[in-house]
């Protein structure tokens, strides 16, 4: 088994994979982080199920959507988070590992998953990552295979994410699952001019 971990050079909608997850919270409303964006770039498809009630963010609650070409990865997760209140670096942990079950047992051997934002709780950037870490690893143990992770921070955090990432790899792993943050991730380029201005029309901001 391997799993190997990078950070995405561009917003959730823009990452290249087989599958893409969002996470959001119940009383998350409109939805926000990577889900706003998400919803944006699917005309509000996530928002139409919320409103029909068939997904509420009640935790453990998920529903897959075909992007059909709004989004890189053709297929895309969201799942729910529950409260925000008292949520804390196992339920992100737990959170982890459900997704990257969900994208294994779809055959996904490339997933995006938003790094929890930093508003939630007292989680400072190195727990989030650190959980984020084990979650996924776990989730690799239990099922088997070789996993490429690619890690959406949001946006002011990606310098501080490559480095909590980068300290959270050696921790708890076992023999059978390799760990790799490439070198390249650690240093995100700076969005060219162009990058920028099409960012700047890319819809909600992480």
């Amino acid at each position: 088994m391997r799993l190997s971990v990078e950070l995405a050079r561009g917003p959730i909608e823009r990452t290249r994979v087989e599958v893409a997850i969002v996470t959001f919270f119940e009383d998350d409303r409109p939805l926000r982080g990577s889900a706003g964006r998400a919803d944006w770039r699917l005309c509000g498809r996530l928002s139409r199920l919320v409103s029909e009630r068939r997904v509420q963010g009640r935790r453990g609650e998920a529903v897959l959507v075909p992007t059909r070409g709004g989004m890189q990865a053709p297929l895309l997760v969201a799942i729910g988070l529950g409260s925000r209140n008292g949520f804390d670096s196992r339920d992100w942990e737990a959170t982890t590992r459900d997704a990257v079950d969900r994208a294994l047992k779809l055959g996904a051997s490339t997933v995006a998953l938003p790094l929890c934002e930093a508003e939630v709780g007292d989680l400072v950037l190195c727990q989030r990552a650190e959980a984020l870490v084990r979650g996924a690893r776990r989730a690799l143990a239990d099922r088997g295979g070789e996993l490429l992770l690619r890690v959406v921070p949001p946006g002011p955090e990606t310098r501080g994410a490559a480095e909590a990432l980068r300290r959270a790899c050696p921790l708890g792993l076992p023999e059978s699952v390799a760990l790799d943050l490439p070198t390249a991730a650690l240093r995100p380029r700076a969005p060219s001019t162009h990058r920028r201005a099409l960012d700047s029309h890319s819809g909600p901001t992480s």
